[in-house]
C-alpha cells in the first residue's frame, strides 16, 4: 500500500522535518503544520545489514536515507538491488515484530518498479 508521507514545518521560520520533533532544529520554535511531502524521493545512501535486530525476518536489512526534496528520511528499503540517486516511494507496512506485537511504518520501495 503507496503511503502519504507528511512532513512538519516550522511556523516560526519554515524549515520543514521528519519525523516530528518537539522543537524546530533551525529555530527552536514549538508550533507546526503538517505539510504532505513528495511522493518521490532520491536515495541519498544505504546500508545492508546481515547481523539483524530482534524481529527482522528477512536478510539483509537495507536501510537508506531518503531526499524529499530537501526533507531527508531513513527506513527500510523494500530491496536489496540498489543504488545511489534510484527513485524511491513510501510504502506503509510491516517494518519487524518486538515482543509478539507487529510494528508498522514506512518503508521505501523503488518508484519504478520492474
Amino acid at each position: 500500500m503507496q503511503g502519504k508521507m507528511t512532513g512538519f514545518k516550522c511556523k516560526s521560520c519554515g524549515r520543514v522535518m521528519y519525523p516530528r520533533h518537539e522543537r524546530c532544529l533551525g529555530c527552536k520554535g514549538t508550533d507546526f503544520e503538517e505539510v504532505e511531502l513528495a511522493k518521490e524521493g532520491i536515495l541519498l545512501t544505504y546500508t545492508k545489514l546481515y547481523a539483524l535486530p530482534e524481529g527482522i525476518e528477512m536478510p539483509p536489512l537495507v536501510l537508506g536515507i531518503v531526499d524529499f526534496g530537501g526533507v531527508r528520511a531513513l527506513g527500510q528499503l523494500t530491496t536489496d538491488d540498489v543504488k545511489v540517486g534510484m527513485k524511491l516511494r513510501p510504502i506503509w507496512g510491516k517494518l519487524r515484530k518486538l515482543g509478539g506485537r507487529e510494528i508498522y511504518g514506512f518503508r521505501f520501495e523503488p518508484a519504478e518498479k520492474s
